[in-house]
């Protein structure tokens, strides 16, 4: 079973900040690769990630099919995952920070699915 790699939220957060939105292009990316790897399919199309940097449309189909397969990946690991694409579009459009939201929410709840499946740690040698 894919394990993905676990990641801050609020790091995640402060380095698209920092970087005017580029590492968030990058994070969209690799989340969508991650998603895929587990679902063992292609739910999210990644290429959709660059194209998107041209047409705002675009980023709000990417985040909705990602939502989506989310909420595949729950179901097929018996976790709980509430659709949240609405709240990301409202927050983008009134308050410029659906994005931030967005990356926050998807991140944590992957780290919850990482955890589930991690191997266990090494035992403690002395």
């Amino acid at each position: 079973m894919f394990v993905g790699q676990k990641q801050d939220p609020v790091k995640l957060v402060l380095l698209s900040i920092v970087t005017c939105g580029i590492y968030y292009l990058y994070w969209l990316y690799k989340v969508g690769e991650e998603v895929n790897q587990a679902l063992g399919k292609e739910a999210v199309k990644t290429s959709l990630v660059w194209i998107s940097i041209i047409c705002a449309p675009i980023s709000l189909y990417y985040l909705y099919t990602l939502d989506l397969a989310l909420g595949e990946l729950a179901q097929q690991r018996g976790l709980q995952w509430t659709s949240n694409f609405l709240i990301w579009v409202l927050l983008s459009v009134f308050a410029g920070i659906g994005s931030f939201i967005a990356m926050f929410q998807v991140q944590t709840f992957l780290n919850q699915v990482w955890d589930q499946y991690a191997p266990p740690p090494p035992p403690y040698v002395q």
